[in-house]
């Protein structure tokens, strides 16, 4: 699969962007390198990251790690059969907010969500803007390689080298303290593996028509 990817006027070559971060999930890298804020979280004996929440509420983990840059994050998962619904992950988030009991800030994307089977992007808490679409639907078992990134408030996803959703944030916030990134479930049984995460960089592309008529 290519290390580039197009999103707008962004060409992102993954080869060219800093890893940040790249440690297999085990038992070790759960409890030194992340924060299980909610919903039951562990590892198989093959490094597949689980989460598991029956609740109609956010099962939530984040990296301890804040970086203070954009980041993209690359990696493997799938919906654990029958559960065919949620498989969450978060950006540029400051991770939970413990006063509340709910996510921090941040922008929350994934596939198979919002009820309706539906991949998307949201800011949260206020779920605003959002940018939803149920033309790639989540299906069961199967295994999903995504590569994600919010830059400057242009947040976007993409699946085995498809641009599933992208959403520019008319309102973007001042997110310099909301360096995290993490996985979500929402009453759905979630596997994760192979995360790397990368200082986000890109090359501007200038667009045009040619006009064939």
């Amino acid at each position: 699969m290519s290390s580039i990817y197009y999103a707008d006027q962004k060409a992102i070559d993954l080869d060219r962007c800093p890893v940040v971060y790249s440690r297999p999930f085990s038992e070790a890298s759960l409890r030194e390198d992340f924060e299980a804020a909610s919903g039951s979280w562990s590892v198989t004996e093959d490094g597949w990251l689980t989460g598991l929440h029956r609740d109609n509420s956010g099962g939530m983990l984040y990296t301890r790690q804040s970086w203070p840059f954009d980041t993209l994050v690359e990696f493997d998962a799938r919906a654990v059969p029958p559960c065919c619904n949620d498989l969450n992950f978060v950006l540029k988030t400051c991770g939970w907010d413990a006063e509340k009991g709910d996510a921090g800030r941040g922008y929350i994307a994934g596939l198979g969500g919002w009820w309706l089977n539906k991949a998307g992007i949201e800011k949260y808490p206020s779920c605003q803007p959002r940018c939803l679409t149920s033309l790639f639907p989540l299906e069961t078992g199967r295994v999903y390689h995504i590569v994600a990134g919010a830059i400057e408030g242009h947040c976007f996803f993409f699946v085995d080298g498809q641009l599933v959703v992208e959403m520019t944030d008319p309102h973007p916030e001042d997110f310099s303290d909301c360096g995290k990134v993490g996985f979500g479930t929402y009453a759905s049984h979630i596997q994760y593996r192979n995360l790397v995460v990368y200082k986000a960089a890109y090359t501007f592309r200038e667009l045009s028509y040619t006009p064939e008529f």
